[in-house]
């Protein structure tokens, strides 16, 4: 008879939330530690290393992704058949993780990549400054994504309508209905 609790686990899938968690934190932090220092220069040292440990994690994650062979650490492989098959029954893992991993791997790792380089080839600040920008709102969406599958809806459909509200109006009302 064999044991499935958590506690019976092997030690490598004992420790896989865990680390995913950690890494999710350092490039969250890492990226919120580089926005908010982006336009400062008496902040480009902190904007350095924090976009070093954010380019860090993003190859860390690659490399793992490309070694591992299960979730958590396996690259996402998003795909529309995957997402017609989950929009027709609604079961199973929502598809859309998959492409917002990609977003987000693909956008924030251009980002800190493009930053690295500009220090030596200055024309590419121009694409590490759209990169960051494009970031901010893939990092924007994703947050609302997840508030909104996971029991925050309610806040995001008001958040929504106070957007809505500051851009037109009668957008607001619209929604509101």
């Amino acid at each position: 008879m064999t044991d499935a609790s958590p506690a019976a686990a092997p030690p490598r899938r004992r420790l896989a939330m865990p680390a995913m968690r950690a890494w999710h934190a350092v490039i969250a932090g890492g990226f919120l530690v580089a926005w908010l220092t982006g336009d400062s220069d008496a902040l480009y040292i902190p904007h350095q290393v924090a976009g070093y440990a954010v380019l860090g994690a993003v190859v860390l994650r690659l490399v793992a992704g490309l070694v591992a062979t299960k979730a958590p650490w396996r690259l996402p492989r998003p795909s529309l058949a995957a997402a017609r098959a989950w929009l027709a029954t609604g079961r199973g893992r929502n598809p859309l993780f998959a492409w917002f991993a990609v977003a987000l791997l693909v956008t924030v790792g251009v980002a800190a990549a493009s930053g690295m380089a500009a220090h030596w080839i200055v024309w590419l600040e121009d694409l590490h400054e759209g990169a960051s920008t494009v970031s901010l709102w893939v990092v924007l969406g994703h947050i609302a994504f997840i508030l909104f599958l996971f029991g925050g809806r309610r806040v995001v459909a008001a958040l929504w309508r106070r957007i809505a509200a500051a851009v037109r109006p009668s957008i607001a009302e619209e929604t509101a209905r």
